[in-house]
C-alpha cells in the first residue's frame, strides 16, 4: 500500500506500508531535509527521524526537493540452499523517492523504502550523474528517534555480555543488531544487504531518546555511484519473532551468486586435537553418530600468531594426507582453520586451490576484522576464493551477518557471539546465554560451540538443548571435549545430537522471556526437535500445538532431579492438544524428539 497525497513535490509524503499493513514507514520532506517514521498497527515506534549523508568536498548539501517516485510491490517466496526453514516468505511494497538537492549543481540522491511483514528497511544510493566521481563518504547520519526511554539490550562487540539499560543509559556506542523492549513492542535495527565496499554500522546515542549511525572505522569511497546496505527496523509483540524473521536481513540481500551448490553441505562438526591420532578417533565416533565434519582448530600449520606460520605447512604431529584419506574413507569432511595473518600475508588463491585439492572441505577464517570499508573487502575476497575451490566457511571472531548467506551459501555460519568458549562462572551465565539467543540470534546463524563432558558443563541437559536453541548450518559439539573420553562409556542421551539435523524445514520460537527462558521447535522432515533452557528454576508447560494431525512419541532428555550432569530419558505418546511440563533448576535446559507414532496396520 502506498500514500501519496498531492502537496507538491517538495512538500510530498509517502507512506509505505507491508502487504498486512502491520508495518508503516513514511517519508516527508521538513524544511527540504529527509525524515522518515515508522509504525506498527497504529503504534508510532520511530518518530520523525531525519535522514543524511555527508560527503567530502562539494558533495549533497543538506536541502532537497523530490524529483518523482516510483513504486513497485512483490508477492513471492524463495527456497534457501542452506536454511532454517525450506522456504522463506518475500513480500513486501516498495518506493524509491527520487531527490535532488536545491544547489545550483542539482545533484540526486535516491532514498529507498520498503515494508514487509517482518520489518520494514531504507537505504541510500548516489546514482551516477554528471560532476560526481570519487565520493568519499565520511559519515551516514541515519537517525532513529524513539517515543520513549526503551530498555536496550546492549553490547558494543560482537563477543561481549549483553548488558540492559535505558536508552538514555546507554553508552556511546552499540553495534547491530539491537534489540529494545518498549514495554508492548521488541524492537531490533539491524543491517542488511552487501557489505562488500562499505563500511559496517555502529549505532551511537544521540541525546537520550536518538540512536545515529556511524562506521565503526574510517571513512567509505566509491567511483560513480553508491549504494548503502539496508537499515532494518524490525518490530514484534515477542521477542522470538524478531528471531524467526532473521530471514528479513537475507531477503534484502542479493540473491545467490553461485551457479552450483551441490557441494554445500552443512553438518555436525567435532574438533580434534592437532594429531592425525586424534582425527581418527573422533571420525569414527562421526561416522557411527551422524556427525558430518572433524575440524583441526588453531595451530595446525604453526603458532597462530606468528606471521611466519606460513598455511601450507604442516606440523609433524598431523599427516594430513592420512586424515583426509582416513576421514573420506568414512564419508567425513575435514574443516581448517586459518585466520587472517596467514590469509593477507600468503597467496590465498593458491592457498585454497592447494586445501582443494589436498581434499579438505572447509575453512574457519579467524581473526576476522570487522570495523572497516577495507575489511569487508579482504573478507568478501576471501569468501569467493573459498567459494572457487568449494570450500565451506565458517568465520570467527568478529562478524555478524547481514543475510549475505543468501548470496554465498557456502558461509555456513560465523561466530559474532559469546559462546562456550566463555565459562558461566566467567562472564557467560545462562542469563546471558538467554539474552544472546533472543538479541544476537536475530542476524542469523551462531556458533556457540556446546560442550558436553568439559568441567565447564553445569548442566548436560542445557547443553543438549543448545543445538536446537541456536540455529546454526555448521554445529560445532563437544567443543572442549575429545573422543578418549567417550571410549567404553555409554552416554544415551546424545542420541538426540546423533539424530539432530542443523538444517530445518521450519522454525519456531514456541515461547520465551529475554533473559529468562526460550523454547524452540525446529522440524526436519515428520520429526520435531524441542530445546528449551532456563535461567531461573521453573517448570515449563510446552504446547505441542506445532505438531500435525495424529499420534506422535516424545522423547524426552531431561535433567536428573539429584544431579544437572545427569540426563534421563522418557517415552510418551503425545498429540497436538496437548502440553508437555518440562522441571528444570536454574541453569537447566530440556531437549526432546518429537516422532510419528507407527500406526498399528504399519
Amino acid at each position: 500500500m502506498f500514500v501519496l497525497p498531492d502537496r507538491g513535490l517538495s512538500a510530498a509524503e509517502v507512506t509505505v506500508a507491508s502487504p498486512s499493513g502491520n508495518h508503516e514507514i513514511q517519508f516527508s520532506l521538513q524544511n527540504g531535509v529527509p525524515h522518515y517514521r515508522v509504525s506498527y498497527q497504529g503504534t508510532t515506534i520511530l518518530s520523525d527521524s531525519a535522514l543524511s549523508l555527508n560527503l567530502e568536498g562539494d558533495g549533497l548539501s543538506d536541502r532537497f526537493v523530490v524529483d518523482s517516485t516510483r513504486t513497485r510491490s512483490q508477492m513471492g517466496s524463495w527456497v534457501p540452499v542452506i536454511g532454517s526453514k525450506s522456504s522463506y516468505p518475500d513480500a513486501y511494497n516498495e518506493c524509491v523517492v527520487q531527490l535532488r538537492d536545491t544547489s545550483e549543481a542539482k545533484r540526486r540522491l535516491d532514498l529507498t523504502f520498503r515494508a514487509y511483514d517482518e520489518g520494514v528497511a531504507f537505504r541510500y544510493a548516489i546514482p551516477q550523474q554528471q560532476g560526481v566521481a570519487n565520493i568519499k563518504l565520511l559519515s551516514e547520519d541515519s537517525q532513529f528517534h524513539f517515543t520513549g526511554d526503551h530498555f536496550v539490550y546492549w553490547d558494543d562487540y560482537p563477543q561481549a555480555e549483553y548488558s540492559k539499560v535505558r536508552l538514555s543509559e546507554m553508552p556511546d556506542q552499540a553495534i547491530r543488531p539491537l534489540l529494545l523492549e518498549t514495554g508492548s513492542h521488541f524492537v531490533a535495527i539491524a543491517e542488511a544487504g552487501d557489505l562488500e565496499h562499505y563500511a559496517p554500522m555502529m549505532l551511537n546515542r544521540s541525546g537520550d531518546l536518538q540512536l545515529v549511525t556511524r562506521f565503526r572505522s574510517g571513512t567509505v569511497t566509491a567511483t560513480d555511484s553508491l549504494t548503502t546496505p539496508w537499515r532494518v527496523i524490525m518490530v514484534a509483540e515477542h521477542p522470538g519473532t524478531l528471531v524467526e524473521h532473521h530471514y528479513l536481513l537475507q531477503n534484502l540481500s542479493p540473491p545467490c551468486v553461485l551457479d552450483d551448490t551441490s557441494w554445500i553441505k552443512p553438518g555436525k562438526v567435532w574438533r580434534s586435537n592437532l594429531s592425525t591420532h586424534a582425527a581418527k578417533a573422533i571420525i569414527d565416533y562421526a561416522a557411527a553418530n551422524n556427525y558430518q565434519y572433524v575440524h583441526y582448530d588453531a595451530g595446525w600449520y604453526g603458532p597462530e600468531r606468528a606471521a611466519d606460520s606460513k598455511p601450507l605447512t604442516v606440523i609433524d604431529s598431523i599427516d594430513m594426507k592420512e586424515t583426509i584419506r582416513y576421514a573420506d574413507e568414512h564419508g567425513i569432511g575435514l574443516i581448517c582453520y586459518i585466520n587472517k595473518i596467514a590469509m593477507s600475508r600468503y597467496d590465498l588463491d593458491k592457498t585454497f586451490r592447494t586445501y582443494h585439492q589436498w581434499g579438505i572441505r572447509g575453512v574457519k577464517f579467524g581473526f576476522v576484522d570487522w570495523r572497516s570499508q577495507s575489511d569487508m573487502e579482504f573478507l568478501f575476497a576471501a569468501i569467493k576464493t573459498a567459494a572457487k575451490y568449494k570450500l565451506v566457511v565458517d568465520i570467527h571472531d568478529n562478524f555478524r551477518l547481514t543475510g549475505i548467506e543468501r548470496t554465498y551459501p557456502h558461509v555456513l555460519t560465523v561466530e559474532g557471539i559469546l559462546g562456550n568458549e566463555e565459562q558461566a562462572d566467567r562472564g557467560n551465565p545462562p542469563k546471558n546465554v538467554l539474552t544472546t539467543s533472543f538479541a544476537r540470534m536475530i542476524a542469523g546463524a551462531g556458533d556457540f560451540t556446546p560442550c558436553y563432558l568439559n568441567g565447564r558443563v553445569v548442566s548436560r541437559s542445557f547443553q543438549l538443548a543448545l543445538g536446537v536453541v541456536f540455529y546454526s548450518p555448521l554445529q560445532y559439539l563437544h567443543w572442549y571435549d575429545q573422543a578418549d573420553r567417550y571410549a567404553g562409556k555409554s552416554y544415551p542421551e546424545l542420541e538426540f545430537w546423533k539424530e539432530m539435523p542443523t538444517t530445518w524445514d521450519d522454525s519456531n520460537v514456541v515461547n520465551g522471556s529475554v533473559g529468562s527462558y526460550m523454547i524452540v521447535a525446529r522440524r526436519k522432515g515428520d520429526r520435531w526437535f524441542v530445546g528449551t533452557i532456563v535461567n531461573e528454576a521453573r517448570s515449563l508447560d510446552i504446547p505441542l500445538n506445532f505438531l500435525g494431525p495424529g499420534a506422535f512419541t516424545a522423547t524426552i532428555y531431561a535433567e536428573h532431579p539429584e544431579d544437572k550432569k545427569l540426563v534421563t530419558i522418557e517415552s510418551r505418546q503425545v498429540t497436538s492438544s496437548i502440553s508437555l511440563t518440562a522441571k528444570m533448576s536454574s541453569g537447566s535446559g530440556c531437549a526432546i524428539l518429537i516422532s510419528p507414532t507407527p500406526s498399528s496396520s504399519e
